[in-house]
């Protein structure tokens, strides 16, 4: 991008050593059209990267997310979650419910997610 300013700016200076005529006129014109297509690109670069790199950490994030959720469990972690929870079904609807032992041992009445009826 530097290079462009570079030439843009030596293109001004030949253009401001020019005598006052219709070819200098369009030349200044057509000097500010490329300024401003300069800035414009320059905008959209900076953009752009920025985007890229909101989309590197984006990308970081899912991927850190994606392994903990597709994490392998061993048979210790499925038999301590076993321990942990008690499958129930529920006397209205007769679906399977997975309840922690502590809730059903400190509430009476436990909501059932798929109907709302009581389980205990």
């Amino acid at each position: 991008m530097d290079n462009f300013k570079n030439k843009i700016s030596s293109l001004r200076v030949s253009v401001e050593n020019l005598e006052e005529s219709k070819e200098k006129m369009i030349f200044d014109s057509l000097l500010e059209i490329i300024d401003g297509l300069s800035l414009k690109v320059e905008e959209l670069t900076v953009n752009q990267e920025a985007i890229q790199e909101n989309i590197q950490y984006m990308d970081d994030d899912l991927s850190g997310i994606q392994e903990e959720l597709f994490e392998e469990l061993s048979f210790e972690d499925l038999d301590d979650i076993e321990d942990e929870y008690v499958e129930i079904t529920c006397n209205s609807c007769n679906k399977p419910i997975f309840i922690e032992k502590s809730a059903m041992n400190k509430n009476e009445n436990i909501p059932c997610p798929y109907c709302g009826g009581n389980i205990k």
